[in-house]
């Protein structure tokens, strides 16, 4: 698999945080990662990361050659509650609520589906949202907390011409059965003539 054939995993990477920056989700805002190495809290109140944790190739044997790429975007969001002063009494707002409104946000700016050519300019060919998990508990004591948001996508790439030599395609085998001489095969196998 050439180099060019993986990099539409960063693309798509790429493009989904762009999308959901230019989505500018309350309470996210431009804080949308592709990876994150800082530590969150306490004076930070939301943010996304981006995610593709699997992606599975099957080229299914097809003539011109194209891989069928199945896998996971995972959307993590984080998040804490807030306290809204505007009324004469102040209102926590829920992180729970938080996470639920974000959800239905990310959502909303991922799935509008292009009938035509899919998604990304062409690039997905189905994206859908499989699961949502949160790290809250049932007594809704925590004011921070993250949910993550699994889409399962689909695509298709083409495997890149001018690739591996003919040679990468070529296994020399030995099998050989006991110890005597006579008893030692060599042969080449072609995976492609």
């Amino acid at each position: 698999m050439a180099n060019r054939t993986l990099d539409c995993i960063k693309i798509l990477r790429a493009s989904v945080v762009q999308t959901l920056k230019t989505a500018d989700i309350p309470g996210i805002g431009q804080n949308v990662f592709s990876a994150r190495q800082e530590r969150a809290w306490p004076e930070e109140s939301g943010f996304i990361c981006v995610y593709t944790p699997e992606t599975n190739f099957d080229d299914k044997r097809t003539s011109p050659r194209f891989y069928y790429v199945t896998g996971d975007l995972v959307i993590d969001v984080y998040g804490r509650g807030a306290v809204d002063d505007s009324n004469d009494q102040s209102e926590i707002y829920d992180v729970n609520d938080f996470l639920d409104d974000v959800a239905k946000a990310v959502a909303e700016a991922l799935q509008p589906i292009e009938r035509r050519i899919g998604p990304y300019s062409g690039l997905v060919k189905r994206l859908v949202l499989k699961s949502i998990t949160n790290n809250l508990s049932s007594a809704g004591e925590a004011d921070r907390g993250s949910q993550r948001m699994v889409f399962g996508v689909e695509y298709a790439v083409t495997i890149t011409v001018g690739g591996p030599a003919d040679d990468f395609l070529k296994a020399e085998n030995t099998l050989s059965m006991g110890s005597g001489a006579g008893n030692k095969i060599e042969f080449d196998t072609n995976v492609r003539p």
